[in-house]
């Protein structure tokens, strides 16, 4: 068997945007992580997203109906990582705007995807969500991504 530790090394070679998923729990109040979303399907237009089960945002994002995904700007990493923390005032700071759903975006984020959870299971410790996109924008920027262990920026270059 592989080992856990070997994995986790693997996986850091592994070059992904980056993205904040948010939602709204049960009580209206609303949760959000950075996490790993991926295109699943093009029609209907769908993201996969996974949620680990010891977050916080964990039962608002898995139980609510709807999310947004916001793929971050390069100059977004500060977001980045409060999302990835155990902050519990990650919505008070001006970067995020509510919409007319109730749903957060990230102000600035070069896609935010509004998007209706289709699909949820679960496996090991994280749960698998497939949502249908409803709605969402998209802005000319380039993103912030995540390899090994950190955040960087992606530079136009000339091949010519």
């Amino acid at each position: 068997m592989f080992a856990p530790t070997m994995f986790k090394e693997a996986m850091t070679s592994l070059a992904s945007g980056v993205a904040v998923v948010t939602g709204v729990d049960s009580d209206s109040r609303p949760v959000g992580l950075t996490a790993l979303v991926a295109s699943y399907s093009i029609s209907p237009p769908s993201v996969i997203t996974c949620i680990d089960d010891s977050s916080r945002s964990f039962h608002g994002l898995t139980q609510g109906d709807q999310f947004t995904v916001n793929f971050l700007n390069e100059r977004q990493s500060a977001v980045a990582t409060l999302f990835a923390s155990k902050a519990t005032d990650k919505f008070e700071r001006s970067w995020c705007t509510r919409w007319d759903n109730g749903l957060f975006v990230i102000q600035d984020a070069i896609v935010s995807l509004i998007c209706q959870q289709t699909f949820m299971t679960t496996h090991g410790d994280h749960a698998i969500v497939i949502g249908r996109v409803v709605d969402g924008c998209v802005k000319d920027d380039r993103p912030l991504v995540y390899w090994r262990r950190s955040f960087h920026s992606i530079c136009d270059t000339d091949n010519g």
